[in-house]
């Protein structure tokens, strides 16, 4: 009899030991702040319709060129970004010979968020060039629009 109050006593010892372990449950609650930010992004196309896309950092091959008349190359630019941006065009003018020169012909208007604009660059020469493979590092620039 004393062998069953002990077992009895030890499984409800267990039982209340349990139940408080159970009871025990600790929530950690917090707060969490997100923020967005605007940004200005694009991607570029060689070919209308979003194809033949550009990655960033690959090279843009123009036609062989058999005078020296201005040559012109069409891209599509595309805002992809969060908000309406302008754009700018740049390259490294110390890769090129000095008589080269890019360009392109878009005006700096608004490129709406979602939208594609084909603009046409333009490598102008000299008159006589000698014959080689030249190349420059060119970038483009999206500014958010405020």
């Amino acid at each position: 009899m004393v062998k069953k109050k002990l077992l009895l006593g030890l499984l409800a010892s267990a039982a209340l030991i349990a139940t408080v372990v159970a009871v025990v449950v600790y929530n950690f609650g917090f707060r969490q702040r997100f923020e967005v930010v605007s940004a200005a992004k694009i991607r570029v196309f060689l070919a209308e319709g979003e194809t033949q896309e550009l990655p960033q950092g690959n090279t843009i091959t123009w036609d062989t060129i058999t005078s020296t008349d201005m040559q012109q190359k069409t891209i599509w630019v595309k805002n992809t970004g969060t908000v309406d941006a302008t754009l700018q065009f740049n390259y490294d003018t110390q890769q090129m010979p000095g008589d080269w020169s890019l360009g392109w012909n878009y005006t700096g208007a608004t490129v709406a968020q979602g939208t594609i604009i084909p603009i046409n660059m333009t490598l102008t020469l000299p008159t006589f060039i000698n014959e080689g493979t030249y190349e420059c590092n060119s970038w483009i620039t999206a500014t958010p629009v405020p």
